[in-house]
């Protein structure tokens, strides 16, 4: 009979554990350091914790300059009222004044936008390495349709995401900051309705993605799983009634081997569910810093300055979330196929 550990030894051989590792951008590979998919951590992983402190100090310096410069312009625009005897900003102080902080937000917004992609594509990536190696543990511990259907399933529906992405929701999140930036210098209605109407459209595309993804998984996994709990009792019964003394000895090597394998499996998901959140803590702490920095600037504004300005903060800082719920809604789907691979039993 084989044992427990010559078993996992033969399936660990026989898949590449080894890509798990070297396939994570150098930064998370290197706040893993001491964590192995072949086995559970012992203690909750410092690494990860420290990158995503120091990922959080270097944002909120960055953020909080870009912060300062739209608190400075919209004071500067409310203290000009004071040269005006009409009692409010001219115009052209305005337009000037909505220009600064346009400039100033937008100089950095294409750069977070490719970073949320290339984030996007980082989980993509990875997912292409995780996922086969996790889906062939789980077959070998017997959920051989329950692992294939998952596997499917989220390569279908991650494909699907980066090609909205793409084509669909990182221009509704362009045209959301234009339209905002042109309704700040206008204050046109139709603007306004049509800023409104973008971000719904991204928001609604987003939002079924996910429900028809958790709705396509739990199905096909329901189903699936049914099926592989069937045809492993089927077999192990067909095994022993035909074979009445080895039949008992293989039924139970297949057991060994099934569990060895579960266990495996295991520490593969807990380990490609770290390296998933490592991948994502950079951009997301990034994110988050930008997207609460422009929120509490867009409080102090409408204090102190004209509406205009409070509501063009508050709408850069809707683009900054729209890009972080695009890269939410890629690590959802990872860590759900990763937790639904973990939680496949025979």
């Amino acid at each position: 009979m084989l044992s427990g550990k010559s078993a996992a030894a033969d399936l660990t051989d026989s898949l590449d554990l080894e890509a798990l590792v070297q396939q994570l951008p150098g930064e998370v590979r290197d706040s893993m350091d001491g964590i192995s998919p072949i086995s559970l951590p012992d203690r909750p992983p410092s690494g990860l914790w420290e990158s995503l402190q120091s990922a959080l100090r270097r944002e909120a310096g960055s953020a909080a300059h870009t912060a300062g410069v739209l608190l400075t312009v919209c004071v500067l625009v409310s203290l000009s009222r004071a040269f005006d005897l009409g009692g409010g900003a001219p115009q052209y102080i305005l337009f000037a004044g909505v220009a600064a902080v346009s400039a100033s937000a937008l100089s950095d917004f294409d750069s977070y936008l490719r970073s949320g992609l290339d984030s996007i594509d980082s989980l993509a990536e990875y997912g292409k390495v995780l996922l086969p190696v996790l889906a062939s543990a789980a077959a070998a511990s017997g959920a051989v349709s329950g692992a294939a259907a998952r596997y499917a399933s989220t390569s279908f529906f991650i494909s699907v995401l980066l090609e909205l992405s793409r084509n669909v929701i990182v221009p509704c999140i362009c045209a959301h900051a234009a339209l905002s930036v042109a309704d700040a210098v206008v204050g046109n209605s139709a603007l306004r309705t049509a800023k409104k109407l973008v971000k719904k459209a991204a928001s609604i595309l987003l939002s079924v993605l996910c429900v028809v993804f958790t709705a396509w998984l739990t199905l096909s996994g329901v189903v699936s799983d049914s099926a592989d709990a069937l045809a492993a009792r089927a077999a192990k019964t067909a095994i022993s009634a035909s074979l009445p003394v080895v039949g008992n000895i293989l039924s139970d090597a297949a057991s060994t081997l099934a569990a060895a394998a579960g266990g495996l499996k295991n520490s593969i998901g807990i380990f490609g569910l770290l390296a998933v959140a490592g991948i994502c803590l950079s951009p997301f702490a990034k994110l988050s810093v930008r997207f609460l920095a422009y929120r509490l600037s867009a409080a102090l504004c409408e204090c102190v300055s004209d509406k205009r300005f409070s509501t063009l903060a508050e709408d850069l800082g809707t683009c900054f979330g729209m890009i972080l719920a695009l890269n939410g809604t890629a690590a959802l789907m990872l860590f759900m196929s990763v937790y639904s691979l973990i939680r496949t039993v025979i």
